[in-house]
């Protein structure tokens, strides 16, 4: 009789203690005055319901919530979100204005440690500084010729399985290692952004068993493992001053981004290899996956525009007028409109990035199109987000927001490139901690550029259509429809 006793006491001091949250959070806490649905506000299973259960369909539903409520929506218990652009420089502020992350989403990856899991402004400040280097114009002017060559070569595989009848999926041609898109691009990592645990939980499973249960996690896993093991035996070998004295540079025959991380001017405890190895697996796949799928995206639109394929195509044999001529970037570069459509339309990190001011209050100025508003004061610490897929469909900042429209980027004339539009390009998000997208640049403008230059006269789309592009689900990168084949191509023979 006791123990049923002390169970319902139990029972009726749990149910009390959520009812006193309820109340709390409806009435008393600091965003309980701002506008959405009542469960988004009582607690985040509303939110793991649209992207768990159903699929990534949450960044969806926040937009059918500012279309409701306007464009400061409250999305969680303690998050809000903003859709309106004239906010994106108040929140992905300069270096003059501190921004921390929301120390909830960084760790849906499973790397606390790495410069997209660092929280607080002046730690990411540190560990980005010792990148910089890496991915200074300088140090990608010099890897040009590679990514030229790593073109060139793509073009000749395209080539000869166009001459053996077999369609490319060009997301996995353009991504350099097929496990850059085993995590971040598939369905686990919905699970992820809500329970981290799940990271520290495989590791503990060993990897031989992972790959019985599930081959692709297994391979995500032994690709981590083997990163982590060069990592340690490169801390071995500086330790034992069998490294250079000097820090790596990226053009160094046998040098690393590693060797370079390990010989900067950080603090030593930011040197440790447990450390380092989350920094690679960042890098590598934050750095390679949303290029890909650009890429891709981009490809497709040129070819299922062929008035614009054929404009680019006349341009391109202007600017190299030989097939095999390899030009420079800057050249390449004079060929941006294109480009930046293709950014606009494949959206980069598709979920929000939240942002906290750890210092004050930020304020949205009362934009939101017709209906504006006064302005609305965020308070001080509050995670706030806004999401590229939504800026980039604002039909008030691109009309026909679906369509790809190259000349939206260019003045009235066609002469030259408009750049009004670019400060609401999220792609690489925004600020002091927008992504190093210098050599994504790079990558676009030579992947684009010799590809249409020299198979763009071949290439044709291959059982695919616009839904195998568009976004329909979100998994922190965009995801299309879930019986997709891909984005594929046939280059077709001389």
């Amino acid at each position: 009789m006791a123990l049923i006793t002390l169970a319902l006491l139990c029972v009726a001091a749990w149910v009390l203690r959520r009812l006193g949250l309820a109340v709390y959070r409806l009435t008393l806490h600091p965003l309980a005055g701002f506008q959405g649905p009542r469960a988004a506000a009582l607690t985040g299973a509303y939110e793991f319901y649209f992207d768990a259960l159903r699929g990534g369909q949450y960044t969806f539903e926040i937009g059918r919530m500012h279309r409701r409520y306007g464009p400061v929506v409250r999305i969680s218990p303690d998050e809000l979100h903003v859709n309106d652009p004239a906010f994106i420089d108040e929140l992905y502020a300069g270096p003059g204005k501190p921004r921390d992350k929301y120390a909830i989403a960084t760790g849906q990856f499973g790397n606390p440690d790495s410069v997209f899991g660092a929280v607080a402004h002046d730690v990411h400040r540190m560990r980005r500084s010792a990148l910089n280097p890496f991915f200074s114009k300088a140090a990608v002017a010099r890897l040009e010729p590679a990514i030229h060559g790593v073109v060139a070569k793509l073009c000749r595989r395209l080539a000869d399985e166009g001459a053996a009848g077999r369609p490319v999926d060009l997301v996995m041609a353009f991504s350099c290692l097929t496990t850059d898109a085993i995590l971040g691009g598939t369905r686990m990592g919905v699970w992820a952004r809500h329970y981290p645990v799940i990271y520290p939980i495989l590791r503990s499973i060993p990897v031989d068993f992972l790959s019985w249960l599930s081959p692709e996690t297994g391979v995500f896993l032994k690709w981590q493992e083997s990163m982590k093991k060069r990592v340690y035996e490169i801390h071995r070998e500086q330790q034992a001053g069998a490294a250079a004295e000097k820090p790596a540079q990226p053009q160094d025959t046998g040098s690393t981004i590693f060797h370079s991380l390990f010989a900067a001017d950080i603090p030593e405890s930011e040197k440790q290899p447990e450390r380092m190895w989350q920094e690679g697996q960042i890098i590598i796949g934050a750095g390679t996956e949303t290029t890909a799928f650009s890429l891709a995206a981009t490809v497709f639109h040129i070819l299922d525009n062929p008035p614009i394929l054929q404009r680019l195509r006349d341009e391109l044999k202007e600017a190299i007028p030989g097939d095999d001529e390899q030009p420079s970037g800057r050249l390449l570069e004079g060929l941006p409109a294109v480009i930046t459509e293709g950014l606009r339309l494949s959206y980069g990190v598709a979920t929000r990035l939240q942002r906290v001011n750890p210092q004050g209050t930020m304020v949205v100025p009362g934009g939101g199109g017709p209906e504006a508003g006064p302005p609305v004061v965020i308070p001080a610490g509050t995670p706030v987000g806004m999401t590229s897929f939504l800026v980039h469909l604002n039909p008030e900042l691109f009309p026909e927001p679906l369509r790809f429209r190259p000349e939206r980027w260019l003045t009235a004339d066609g002469s030259r490139r408009d750049r009004r539009l670019e400060r609401y390009l999220l792609t690489f998000s925004k600020g002091s901690r927008q992504c190093i997208g210098i050599l994504a640049y790079s990558e676009l403008y030579a992947g684009i550029g010799l590809l249409m230059r020299r198979l763009g006269g071949r290439l044709e789309l291959h059982q695919t259509d616009r839904s195998d592009v568009d976004m329909v689900e979100d998994c922190f990168v965009p995801v299309p429809k879930r019986d997709s084949k891909g984005i594929r191509v046939l280059c077709r023979d001389q």
